[in-house]
């Protein structure tokens, strides 16, 4: 078992995992592209002026305008997988023109070789273009072993072209030629493509990271929505109600608090089972969500204090619209059985409605409605009281 498994880190690798690790490889090839560009650049212009010391100047111009070209090309085509991975599109027409691009980028730098083995140049420098030719085609490889295809495509283009021209120029030489170079570039992709895995190990620990901080962080979210919710409903519970002073978000200084209970609550669990006293206190939690939506402009919440006990705040100063108003949720709340699949009956609410004037603690509001709210159980339940001033 690895330390990774012990302490149970491990993420499952699904298509998302697979898609994601390898957008971040390839992000990682991009950006060592992008830091090289300018010795890239910089190559080239040393090579031209060696290359203007040499005997055989001349026939470098052809091959640096290509090794220019090429570099310029395959620039853009980095760029364009660069925006395709910003903008989340699908990579692999970019990664096609980018296998052209650095196809064309071999034969530039085996172009640009073939001048360097012309056996009757006779001068120090022939010898550090040639070797420094072979040295920037094993930087490209290294960079872009990654992105196999298009690191072949870059190989390919590379020995292609420097058989061809061998054979066209230099006959004799041409099998020492194509053994040694083959042999050479095969150790060069052999050692890029083994060491391609530690960019993707790295590509998977980001991935893990950034996943693991996102499960993080929507676990610290739940966690503090339940610390001010309860979990059945969803409504605020009875820390939120009291810790995080709801009540002075009203926009009136006169405001409704409703003390709503659940009748013969517990006679229903006993009837009908526990699962069904769940679901309707989760329906009569979306009741109460929607009467206060219907209601209008305001600030309107609602809090399960316990067990079958809500707290309803409407941000209403007129007394007689706050009594209609509870009126109304005691009507909806009798009919509320056909939702929760109970018989006609089964259900209803006793409400005690208050004022609560800005300044004044919640305790002191529900102390008043609570009273009410126990006048109309012992005066038969379904029933709305309300506290006058």
């Amino acid at each position: 078992m690895s330390e990774a498994q012990a302490f149970g880190t491990v993420t499952e690798r699904d298509a998302d995992w697979v898609r994601e690790s390898w957008r971040e490889t390839v992000r990682s090839v991009l950006i060592t592209e992008h830091r090289a560009f300018p010795a890239n650049v910089l190559s080239v212009i040393l090579f031209a002026g060696a290359a203007s010391f040499l005997p055989n100047a001349s026939a470098y111009i052809l091959p640096l305008l290509m090794r220019v070209l090429a570099l310029v090309g395959a620039h853009l085509s980095y760029n364009h997988l660069r925006s395709r991975i910003e903008k989340g599109a699908p990579l692999e027409p970019a990664l096609r023109l980018l296998g052209v691009m650095l196809f064309f980028g071999g034969m530039s730098w085996a172009y640009l070789l073939l001048p360097s083995l012309d056996p009757t140049v006779d001068h120090p420098l022939r010898v550090l273009v040639a070797g420094g030719t072979l040295v920037g085609v094993a930087l490209i490889v290294t960079m872009t072993a990654t992105l196999r295809l298009p690191t072949l495509a870059y190989v390919a283009g590379f020995l292609i072209t420097l058989f061809a021209g061998v054979m066209l120029g230099e006959p004799d030489a041409a099998f020492v030629y194509s053994v040694g170079v083959t042999l050479l570039a095969a150790g060069v992709l052999i050692f890029a493509f083994a060491n391609v895995r530690q960019r993707e190990a790295s590509a998977d620990m980001l991935v893990e990271n950034r996943r693991l901080n996102e499960d993080l962080a929507e676990a610290l979210a739940h966690a503090e929505f339940l610390a001010g919710h309860d979990p059945l409903t969803g409504l605020y519970n009875r820390r939120a109600l009291f810790e995080e002073r709801l009540v002075e978000g009203a926009h009136n200084d006169t405001a409704h608090m409703l003390l709503i209970d659940l009748d013969h609550f517990k006679k229903l669990n006993d009837s009908f089972g526990h699962d069904m006293g769940d679901r309707a206190l989760i329906e009569a939690s979306k009741l109460m969500r929607d009467v206060m939506r219907d209601y209008g402009p305001g600030y309107h919440f609602a809090a399960r204090l316990g067990g079958e006990e809500f707290c309803l705040f409407i941000d209403e100063p007129d007394a007689a619209k706050a009594l209609v108003f509870a009126e109304d949720l005691r009507e909806a709340f009798s009919q509320l059985h056909e939702a929760v699949g109970l018989p006609a009956g089964a259900l209803s609410a006793s409400i005690g409605l208050t004022h609560h004037d800005r300044g004044e603690t919640v305790d002191l509001s529900l102390q008043r409605a609570d009273a009410a709210m126990y006048d109309a159980k012992t005066q038969g339940r379904n029933r709305v009281r309300r506290v006058e001033r």
